[in-house]
């Protein structure tokens, strides 16, 4: 499995949660987003040596 198809992985149990009402107190501005999910690459490609 390389490192696409893992964060594609983890992206689709991220948002296959239960459907119902949000919880707002659960969601994340659009910064801690894309922080979290720039990590989460970073990681990868450390972990698949490819950085």
């Amino acid at each position: 499995m390389n490192a696409e198809e893992k964060l594609n992985n983890i992206e689709n149990q991220k948002t296959a949660g239960p459907k119902g009402k949000a919880d707002s107190s659960s969601q994340k501005t659009k910064t801690e987003i894309s922080n979290s999910f720039l990590q989460r690459i970073i990681s990868l490609l450390k972990k698949e040596e490819l950085i």
